[in-house]
């Protein structure tokens, strides 16, 4: 039996939801969101395809990195930098200029790898973060104002 499909609508308020609370100063509430947006979206997507993987970062460092090639490639080398050790994930800043939730793919092997990594390295990283939360970090290093792109 098919899946029913979400409406467009639902994704567009998840997303307004998740902002809302980011901004109401409840970062748990505003993740379980994200979470609950990424399986509307993955839902969605094709069964042979790489799943919908929403990342939640600057508009300005979306563009950035939507400039410099394509992002689920970027989002990979992201992840490759955190398992050779290359990069440590810094927790998001807060503010900073206006922000969204933007989709790509992202490889459900590589997002296992991730999480196995974060998890077995938390005390080093000092947090566990999510996936998500890791190509967030990683664009906006590359990609984010600081960057000097």
């Amino acid at each position: 039996m098919a899946r029913p499909r979400k409406s467009p609508a639902q994704t567009e308020l998840l997303t307004e939801a998740a902002e809302f609370l980011e901004a109401a100063g409840k970062p748990e509430h505003a993740a379980a969101v994200r979470d609950a947006l990424t399986e509307v979206t993955r839902s969605k997507s094709r069964e042979d395809a790489d799943p919908t993987f929403t990342v939640y970062v600057r508009s300005s460092t979306w563009r950035n990195a939507q400039k410099a090639g394509a992002v689920p490639d970027l989002i990979e080398e992201g992840f490759a930098a955190l398992l050779a050790g290359r990069f440590k994930p810094t927790r998001p800043a807060r503010g900073g200029g206006q922000k969204g939730t933007f989709s790509a793919r992202a490889s459900h092997d590589r997002r296992e790898q991730v999480t196995a990594y974060v998890t077995a390295h938390a005390k080093k990283l000092g947090w566990e973060p999510s996936p998500r939360q890791v190509a967030a970090a990683w664009l906006e290093h590359k990609y984010g104002a600081e960057s000097g792109t």
